[in-house]
């Protein structure tokens, strides 16, 4: 049932894809490419969009932790912090601020799935062992179902990119289906019954 789902978009914002100061993912042109099909495929079966924003204060930029590993990026108030223009959010998408890898730690993004009766969650974006990986980690311990769109994510190391997806499966579940496999089966649902 497409109401029982959701499409999870992890970090893809303008800043990622500059790589400085956070290396760009591999294969980016085409990660979002197939990423933007799937959107629109799961718009027309009415299924749910959620953007997660690494975002961060401009206040944080000399206590935050996470900058003495990466740098600042992804600011507040400037362009890196939004989502590419290639997928823009629409009224209506779900825009996600978080501030650590897990886009379920210190973010409303369990509670509104919950209240939309959500179980299963088609995950994109980057980098797949790092965001990626921690959400779906949270994910399996909240109990919903992972499908890892396996050529929507991508990394700047595309040998953890493909350790990453192996530890995911094993670990937490999480089943793994090419752009084309997701958008076929919402087109499918999203098709009107045939009278007997």
């Amino acid at each position: 049932m497409s109401e029982r789902r959701a499409i999870i978009v992890v970090d893809l914002l303008k800043g990622f894809f500059k790589g400085d100061p956070v290396p760009a993912p591999v294969h980016a042109d085409r990660m979002i490419r197939n990423t933007r099909t799937v959107i629109d495929a799961g718009r027309d079966a009415g299924i749910p969009i959620f953007f997660i924003k690494d975002n961060f204060l401009p206040e944080e930029i000399d206590c935050d932790r996470h900058f003495k590993l990466f740098g600042p990026h992804c600011i507040i108030g400037t362009p890196d912090a939004e989502v590419v223009d290639e997928l823009g959010p629409r009224p209506g998408d779900f825009q996600i601020r978080k501030k650590r890898y897990s886009a379920f730690i210190g973010t409303r993004l369990d509670g509104i799935l919950r209240e939309l009766d959500l179980k299963t969650l088609y995950v994109t974006g980057c980098w797949t062992d790092c965001c990626v990986q921690h959400t779906v980690c949270d994910a399996f311990y909240n109990c919903y179902d992972v499908v890892l769109v396996e050529d929507c994510l991508s990394s700047a190391d595309w040998a953890a990119h493909e350790y990453s997806l192996k530890y995911m499966q094993k670990y937490y579940a999480a089943k793994v289906q090419s752009s084309a496999e997701v958008v076929a089966a919402l087109q499918r649902d999203r098709a009107p019954a045939l009278k007997r």
